[in-house]
């Protein structure tokens, strides 16, 4: 993965935690954001992060994001930033 897509990553998950809090998730669905995004950055603070890893937790954050309109925009720069990374975006499975 290039460094432009690890920013796109990056710069994605931070925008779906500011729109998880101004939908006014119930604190279990943002805390279940925060947890996902937090272990996104995990990896991406490693020198080669997992593919695996980051697939897995960035399609949960944009699963959770399905279902809150205004958080249409963060869901689909989760989905731009999974495919420019190379990696699969499973979320609408």
């Amino acid at each position: 993965m290039n460094q432009h897509s690890l920013e796109r990553i990056r710069s994605a998950v931070d925008n779906a935690e500011q729109a998880a809090r101004a939908a006014r998730l119930d604190s279990c669905d943002t805390t279940d954001i925060d947890e996902a995004a937090e272990a996104v950055r995990q990896q991406l603070a490693l020198q080669h992060p997992s593919s695996n890893t980051l697939t897995l937790y960035l399609n949960s954050i944009a699963r959770s994001l399905i279902g809150i309109p205004s958080a249409r925009d963060a869901l689909e720069e989760i989905d731009g930033a999974l495919r420019e990374a190379g990696l699969p975006a499973t979320w609408e499975q």
